[in-house]
């Protein structure tokens, strides 16, 4: 834990202690007291108890091959569980490094070395406080650099599944190569969310995003050299305007009879296109979104399930079960996917 910042699964962490503990105590235990008392073990068992020394010699082998097949047997499941946890959850395909020493464009006013373990940290000291913050990828060493106005709402937002499916380079960086193998930075709090205007927060992030772009090409996860924006562009003022009036461009036009008609026709019942036609058991596969459950430990196929039928019997709502098929994460020892595994 000190050392990665991870902590051992829990039944290997028993399985590698109680066979590590035995295998110590059955081969060094009974030679500790006949070392103290002076009696070389072999010789000690031949002349007073009469016991061949050949049996003690397999015995003492025996003994011995524990920790070695101890040390093997937890490295090879080890290697199972990493593969199979790889396997069923594409967010963390890095779990171990290797690290990059991190990099600030600023002395970090906080720091957050592991964001999945100090999430609650990062809400309750960023809550209604407007920042400059940084993303360090410490497997690729590339640089994030971003705003908010409110920090806590924006940074966890980087944990939200609906936030992550965006196709920007930040979000797929967080998705391929997962939190844990990131570190956050506030550069600057500038203070309360309400105090501080948007020019100034725009400001201050502009200044470190042209260090940068300046410093950093080849290290750049923003898109845009240009605060304030994910691509680069702005939009004019007057796209901000509320589009009502001569600015709504449908103003003063007349609508044909036709087009009237179309937009209030009864499209119920017979009178809808589709009204009476039954659909194939081909079209109903389509458009039911199938989920398939697993059992987390073995992998043993549970059923499949509709995501209606899913949430109601693992009783669970549709959002958290939307979460869990993206993440790849077991809920209540249950692995739910879209895509079969069996």
């Amino acid at each position: 834990m000190k050392i990665i910042g991870r902590t051992t699964n829990e039944l290997l962490g028993n399985i590698h202690f109680w066979t590590l503990f035995i295998g110590v105590n059955l081969t060094f235990f009974p030679q500790h007291f006949l070392g103290l008392a002076g009696n070389n073990i072999i010789v000690y068992l031949i002349e007073n108890f009469n016991i061949n020394w050949e049996i003690f010699h397999i015995f003492n082998i025996i003994t011995n091959l524990i920790i070695p097949l101890d040390n093997l047997f937890n490295n090879f499941l080890s290697t199972f569980f990493k593969l199979s946890k790889n396997k069923n959850n594409n967010n963390n395909k890095f779990p171990f490094g290797p690290h990059v020493k991190p990099h600030f464009l600023n002395e970090p006013v906080r720091l957050y070395l592991n964001p999945n373990l100090d999430r609650n940290l990062i809400g309750s000291q960023n809550k209604k406080r407007s920042i400059i913050y940084q993303w360090f990828n410490l497997i690729t060493g590339k640089i994030y650099i971003g705003s908010a106005w409110n920090g806590s709402t924006r940074l966890l937002s980087y944990w939200t599944p609906s936030v992550l499916r965006k196709n920007y380079p930040i979000y797929n960086n967080l998705n391929y190569y997962g939190h844990s193998n990131f570190v956050l930075a506030i550069l600057e709090d500038l203070g309360n969310s309400g105090s501080i205007s948007k020019n100034l927060i725009i400001f201050r992030e502009q200044y470190y995003i042209n260090i940068l772009f300046s410093n950093y090409k080849n290290k750049l996860i923003n898109l845009s050299a240009n605060a304030g924006s994910t691509k680069g562009y702005k939009h004019k003022f007057e796209f901000s305007i509320k589009r009502s009036g001569v600015l709504n461009p449908m103003y003063g036009k007349i609508k044909s009879q036709e087009f009237i008609n179309m937009q209030i026709r009864d499209k119920f019942g017979a009178k809808n296109q589709q009204y009476g036609i039954s659909k194939t058991l081909e079209t109903i596969a389509k458009l039911t979104k199938l989920v398939y459950v697993y059992n987390y430990l073995d992998m043993s196929f549970i059923g499949q399930f509709s995501t209606v039928n899913c949430s109601k019997e693992f009783k669970m709502g549709k959002d958290t079960l939307t979460k869990y098929i993206i993440s790849g994460l077991p809920y209540k020892g249950k692995l739910f996917s879209r895509n079969k595994l069996h």
